[in-house]
């Protein structure tokens, strides 16, 4: 069982009866916060999306040596 407190919008404070609840919460805490990000990095970049007209992607010209 655990408990979790949040003091702000930065601070959380979060008690476990034993070590293997507090790693799974470390890993879903770390998760949520890379998805929000990766979120927050989308919404901007489509902000500051420039359409080339009839351009079309040439997927040969990655694998180029």
């Amino acid at each position: 069982m655990y408990e979790t407190m949040t003091i702000d919008s930065r601070t959380m404070i979060i008690r476990t009866d034993n070590e293997k609840e507090l790693s799974e919460i470390i890993d879903f805490v770390s998760k949520r916060d890379k998805d929000n990000n990766l979120k927050l990095f989308l919404k901007f970049a489509s902000s500051k999306r420039k359409v080339v007209k009839n351009y079309k992607f040439n997927r040969e010209a990655c694998y180029a040596e």
